[in-house]
């Protein structure tokens, strides 16, 4: 059974943006609410389908997208961390660039070519 309108409560950072919710669900019989309705606020399911968890505010009743936090949330969840090997393999890099420096700069005090 689809509803207008449904409960929700939702979990925020200390700056306000949404990190979670629950809302009620028709079971077959009976709309369910298993969760305190005391500060639950009633808003359209589609509405809810639009929360981007971190960069969505509830203002007013209306849910606000912050597109430059949800740009840097996109951000960090896509930077890319080097594996281990990964690491490794850059630091056997720069330690080799290192010593071909230093035997190039010995080769050059001892008049040789490197």
């Amino acid at each position: 059974m689809e509803a207008d309108k449904v409960k929700a409560i939702f979990s925020t950072d200390e700056d306000g943006y949404i990190t979670g919710y629950q809302q009620e669900f028709w079971d077959g019989k009976e709309w369910q609410t298993p969760f305190d309705t005391t500060d639950a606020v009633e808003v359209a399911p589609g509405d809810i389908d639009t929360i981007v968890m971190g960069a969505t505010k509830l203002i007013d009743g209306q849910f606000v997208l912050d597109t430059s936090k949800q740009a840097e949330l996109e951000a960090e969840a896509n930077k890319v961390i080097p594996t281990p090997e990964q690491q490794m393999i850059n630091a056997l890099g720069l330690q080799n660039a290192q010593l071909a420096a230093k035997v190039t700069t010995l080769t050059e005090k001892l008049g040789g070519e490197s």
